[in-house]
């Protein structure tokens, strides 16, 4: 649809890149279909030994040229890892938003071009992170909210690993595939400046798997925050721990408990997690908040780097 003919009630033009319709769905599988997106063309450049794929929206060998066809306002963007970076932000140069497939960027360092570029663009850069929906953290950020805290200074969390969705790509060590996903809240709660950051991993005995892991952050203000990960499930123990200066919080099942002055207080989050795509949408059409920043994004891959790089020196980085 030409730009003069959208309205705010109209579908965003949806096109992909670095798939194969029907044979290399990719990111495209994560499309709604409806009326808020319609998918109207696709490149398959980056992918390597594809066949004709599906054919019933526009198809362009040349990326560039499908940047072109005024029906597109909105990117998928999959493929290669190590390609993406070029990917997005061709798109954002060329006034389109994006969305990138897990895991964003090869490195945190691409990202941030990738954010840059759109903030100083106006435009939309973002990624699905399904852990913004997990019952625990939300929960602890309605009773955040609600007893007025502003700084949390001290942080616990307990994870298993196999509960949490893995961004990293097979193969890897337990730290390189979900250290991000528990890195991403971490931050969200303690809200100050990181630091350091040093990790440590746990092996199944001389040269096996990476059982679990453990990640210390050092705030700038003197708050710390840690997180425990194991394969292995700690019966219990709550999922998070929060301090601040009046109250402490705890956070499982769904339920964040708060002690504060002899009082106790339970909270749950408030109303049915906010959809992704539906968030999208309304991000584009009507310039809401956008639910996934691309700050959080590329904040969440730094200390993931970091904590990668602790690991293989031994010592604590700074970040």
């Amino acid at each position: 649809m030409p730009a003069e003919e959208r309205t705010a009630s109209s579908a965003v033009g949806v096109a992909a890149v670095g798939v194969s319709p029907g044979q290399q769905d990719g990111i495209l599988a994560e499309l709604p279909r409806g009326d808020r997106f319609e998918f109207v063309a696709f490149s398959d450049e980056g992918l390597e030994e594809v066949g004709v794929g599906d054919r019933e929206v526009s198809y362009y060998a040349d990326y560039n040229m499908l940047l072109h066809d005024p029906a597109v306002e909105l990117v998928l963007v999959d493929g290669p890892v190590e390609k993406r970076r070029d990917l997005a932000v061709r798109a954002l140069n060329a006034g389109r938003h994006v969305v990138i497939r897990q895991p964003f960027c090869e490195t945190a360092l691409d990202a941030e071009r990738v954010m840059k570029t759109a903030l100083r663009a106006g435009l939309i850069a973002t990624m699905d992170l399904p852990w913004r929906d997990d019952p625990d953290l939300r929960a602890l950020q309605t009773a955040l909210a609600a007893e007025n805290v502003e700084a949390v200074h001290g942080l616990l969390c307990f994870h298993c690993t196999e509960d949490l969705p893995h961004a990293g790509e097979a193969g890897q060590g337990l730290l390189a595939q979900v250290g991000a996903v528990l890195l991403g809240p971490m931050h969200l709660l303690l809200k100050d400046d990181v630091k350091h950051v040093q990790a440590h991993v746990q092996v199944a005995g001389a040269g096996g798997p990476e059982i679990g892991f453990l990640i210390y952050l050092s705030l700038r203000q003197g708050g710390w925050g840690i997180s425990r990960a194991s394969r292995y499930t700690a019966v219990g123990l709550p999922r998070w721990v929060l301090y601040t200066s009046h109250a402490a919080f705890t956070a499982t099942g769904g339920k964040a408990h708060v002690v504060a002055n002899d009082e106790a207080r339970t909270y749950e989050a408030s109303g049915p997690a906010e959809d992704f795509w539906q968030n999208l949408y309304a991000a584009v059409r009507d310039g809401a908040e956008l639910k996934c920043h691309p700050v959080d994004i590329v904040r969440a891959m730094k200390l993931h780097e970091a904590a990668l790089e602790s690991v293989a020196l031994g010592e604590p980085v700074t970040v």
